[in-house]
């Protein structure tokens, strides 16, 4: 059967090339979403429309993929997921060619996709996480810890980190990954979580990964907890630290969960809050 080719976006970013793609979307629940009005209940009722973005840098010497989307792991709750590692796609056929991986965090949608038959699909690439971010996942006693309806997901995502772990490299904090591209602590959704900033001649972007997870509320409300935010008070303030800066400086940002593979800016509205217009 014939794999459709994922939809994709290319940025330039200087001399640096980032292609954004798409793992298909995902539905959340609005139940997801806390401390949020009724009128912006309705905004996501009865459930809101998630992308599932996937980047690919190209520097010249280094092919640098940020996040693997969740390959098979999800389908059966998530069908349109997974299309970034499906069999055939140019990503997969050349997969060998991959240097390295940013993982912004090891929820499944991130780090499915690396895993396949229990190896990686990527042989030749260095795996980039923060060290907070493997210690607390792969802690031998984190199952037994967690509340029941969460063991799951924890299980999963130890499944998927074993394959994963004689390839991974562990950063404390911001680190510098050479040839203009840099990582960035932004803790809150998960304990590691990291963003990327990608900078060339006098261009920079950033990649948000999950500090922003619903653009249908949380631009216009910073503030909006979402229940998968290992912190949600500390997610909140990563976001609004971001979103202060991005708007300042008029900086192009992509992020994982937004509904567009398209990379924007963003502007701040009249009494409070941001609006994302997206570089066409």
């Amino acid at each position: 059967m014939h794999t459709p080719t994922p939809q994709s976006s290319s940025f330039a970013v200087g001399d640096i090339t980032v292609k954004t793609l798409s793992d298909g979307h995902l539905d959340i629940p609005a139940a997801y979403f806390s401390n949020i009005s009724e009128t912006e209940l309705q905004l996501v009722s009865p459930s809101a429309r998630f992308g599932a973005n996937c980047w690919l840098i190209e520097t010249g010497t280094r092919k640098i993929l940020v996040d693997a989307g969740s390959g098979d792991w999800l389908k059966a709750r998530f069908p349109d997921t997974g299309h970034v590692t499906d069999a055939g796609t140019a990503l997969i056929s050349a997969s060998s060619e991959i240097t390295d991986i940013i993982l912004t965090h090891m929820h499944a949608d991130h780090i499915g996709g690396l895993i396949s038959n229990g190896q990686c699909l990527f042989p030749n690439a260095k795996l980039h996480l923060q060290e907070s971010e493997w210690t607390f996942w792969t802690d031998e006693n984190l199952l037994n810890s967690v509340e029941e309806d969460q063991r799951p997901i924890v299980e999963l995502i130890q499944s998927l980190a074993r394959p994963m772990s004689s390839q991974v490299e562990l950063h404390t904090g911001d680190s510098d990954l050479g040839e203009g591209i840099q990582l960035a602590f932004a803790p809150g959704h998960t304990p590691g979580h990291q963003i990327v900033q990608v900078a060339s001649r006098d261009k920079q972007a950033f990649l948000l990964g999950d500090a922003l997870v619903s653009g249908a509320l949380q631009f216009a409300n910073p503030e909006v907890h979402y229940a998968l935010d290992s912190a949600p008070e500390t997610a909140a303030q990563t976001r609004k630290t971001l979103f202060e800066k991005l708007a300042a400086d008029q900086t192009p940002f992509a992020a994982t969960h937004l509904d567009t593979t398209s990379f924007g800016v963003l502007q701040a509205r009249v009494g409070g809050g941001y609006s994302f217009e997206p570089i066409t």
